[in-house]
């Protein structure tokens, strides 16, 4: 039997809401190669292109939150489509140069605080599992943080520190249940647009 919703705390819940919809990511058949050792740079560098698409339009999103004073939250040092840009210059590649990165995508920017809680919370969650993703690809492609793996490599060693932050700040934001519900919603959201839009350009 499932604990009682109230009784959860919020990182919970959010964990909770987003279990379905980030299980289906996670097997998504493009990410799915992440780990396998059949990996190839072609396959690679085409996620690195879809990861730089989707994490520039969400972090243009929350900056442009942050500066209207939606929430008071220090994201400097967490923008991740700057890692994205250096990884696709490792092998040659510059966004929206030759055909690099030529996807669109249609994310709704968050309305409130609780929103973009739900919108952080998928990007500072994908640094933990890039901890796994980070030590295949080096296994397999010899790929690190200095030859085109910034971005898997997240925080590296500050990632439990700055999860830590993250969360705290997240459980003292949306208040309510319908604040909470939003967040989670929105969470939900951000998962199967970036499965949705990965079917539609790059599967």
């Amino acid at each position: 039997m499932l604990q009682a919703t109230q009784s959860l705390t919020f990182h919970q819940q959010l964990r909770q809401a987003t279990h379905a919809a980030h299980v289906r990511l996670n097997h998504h058949s493009l990410l799915s190669q992440m780990t396998r050792p059949t990996l190839d740079i072609e396959t690679y560098t085409l996620i690195l292109q879809a990861y730089w698409s989707f994490y520039q339009t969400a972090e243009t999103h929350i900056r442009n939150c942050l500066a209207s004073g939606m929430a008071d939250f220090n994201y400097s040092d967490r923008y991740k489509a700057e890692w994205l840009t250096q990884d696709l210059a490792h092998f040659g590649l510059t966004p929206g140069v030759d055909g690099c990165c030529p996807f669109t995508v249609d994310l709704a920017m968050p309305r409130n605080r609780s929103e973009l809680v739900g919108m952080m919370y998928p990007l500072e969650g994908s640094t933990l599992g890039g901890r796994v993703i980070s030590r295949h690809l080096m296994h397999n492609l010899g790929i690190n943080d200095a030859n085109g793996g910034r971005f898997f490599s997240g925080y590296g060693h500050n990632i439990e520190q700055l999860w830590t932050l993250f969360i705290q700040f997240a459980e003292r934001s949306p208040q309510s249940r319908q604040e909470r519900t939003q967040a989670c919603d929105y969470a939900i959201y951000l998962f199967e647009t970036l499965e949705a839009f990965l079917d539609a350009h790059v599967s």
